[in-house]
């Protein structure tokens, strides 16, 4: 009785491993970066070190992320973006 009770809680714990969602699907790391939401579409180190990401606006309030959405041309990438500031440095 015990190795049968085993082997469906295994078995079940397997085909609950096996049937995983994949969540990247529901994933957007566009969201906040045209408007006036100041963030940028990069990568960043733990605890903030480095956040690469491109620069497409070199100055005015939009810009201020260092990234918007809406802008065709990238001028580079730099290490030092900022999200959400709400106020260009």
């Amino acid at each position: 009785m015990k190795k049968i009770l085993l082997s469906l809680v295994l078995g079940s714990a397997i085909i609950t491993f096996a049937q995983s969602t994949d969540y990247t699907k529901f994933v957007n790391p566009l969201i906040g970066t045209g408007g006036h939401g100041h963030t940028y579409p990069g990568v960043t180190a733990p605890f903030g070190f480095m956040q690469l990401s491109p620069d497409t606006r070199l100055e005015g309030w939009d810009g201020c992320g260092g990234y918007h959405y809406s802008d065709s041309v990238i001028y580079g990438f730099s290490h030092t973006h900022l999200s959400g500031t709400g106020v260009s440095d």
